[in-house]
């Protein structure tokens, strides 16, 4: 069984958002973003244009993190973008 989009984002969004608050993850909750970010890129149906804007983003962060030397400073850097995220992210879902 495969997710629709909206399960999709919520499950971006909640890896994003633990990310986020909790300033640490791992590589594989990386691969696991860009598998997300690269599945809602590619389902035409998705006529949400502020999420398909930041999903080139999202997935340029989780591939960075995926090759980072310290995962934990790479999100540390990056809080500022993934709050601006879910923000998104919430503000879209209603």
């Amino acid at each position: 069984m495969s997710l629709s989009v909206d399960n999709q984002l919520g499950l971006l969004r909640d890896i994003l958002s633990e990310h986020c608050e909790s300033c640490c993850g791992s590589k594989s909750e990386c691969e696991q973003i860009s598998r997300l970010a690269r599945s809602i890129l590619s389902n035409k149906s998705s006529d949400q244009h502020e999420i398909l804007a930041m999903l080139p983003g999202i997935h340029s962060y989780s591939s960075a993190g995926e090759k980072a030397a310290d995962i934990n400073a790479h999100i540390t850097n990056n809080r500022g973008q993934l709050e601006n995220w879910v923000e998104t992210i919430d503000s879209l879902q209603g």
